[in-house]
């Protein structure tokens, strides 16, 4: 099944933005969240109010690296996160008011980008998996 998403058109420039449904591992509540699709980033962020709002047990803290090169520690929580069809026990991280949907989770959907048009599609896994290519001949 495949979702169909506008980009958020009151950001400058506009953004892919696609509700997400965040919940614990375990249990019935849940947030939806509009979160922000960003492929340059490692992993995905919830703000910290709402993982604290849901309980979610806490599993690591971590580094955080931002684009400006600060670099802060932050909390990582075992999370169910819902998205195009998809659902995955996943490693959120805890971080201020940020919501940003990373590669973590966007690596386990196919996710199209049309920019010009300010859309975005999700589906679910790929029934195939591509072999890897070596960049560099032996």
């Amino acid at each position: 099944m495949t979702e169909h998403f506008a980009y958020d058109a009151s950001l400058d420039p506009p953004a892919p933005v696609v509700p997400v449904r965040i919940s614990g591992p375990v249990g019935d509540d849940a947030v939806m969240l509009p979160m922000l699709v960003d492929t340059g980033a490692d992993c995905t962020l919830v703000p910290a109010p709402i993982v604290r709002q849901l309980g979610l047990p806490q599993i690591d803290v971590i580094g955080v690296t931002g684009v400006g090169g600060a670099r802060k520690r932050a909390t990582v929580h075992a999370a169910s996160v819902e998205l195009g069809g998809l659902r995955v026990l996943a490693r959120i991280v805890a971080f201020a008011d940020e919501a940003i949907l990373g590669r973590d989770i966007l690596n386990q959907i196919v996710v199209t980008l049309d920019g010009p048009g300010l859309a975005m599609a999700v589906a679910g896994r790929s029934r195939t998996r591509r072999r890897r290519r070596n960049p560099v001949p032996r």
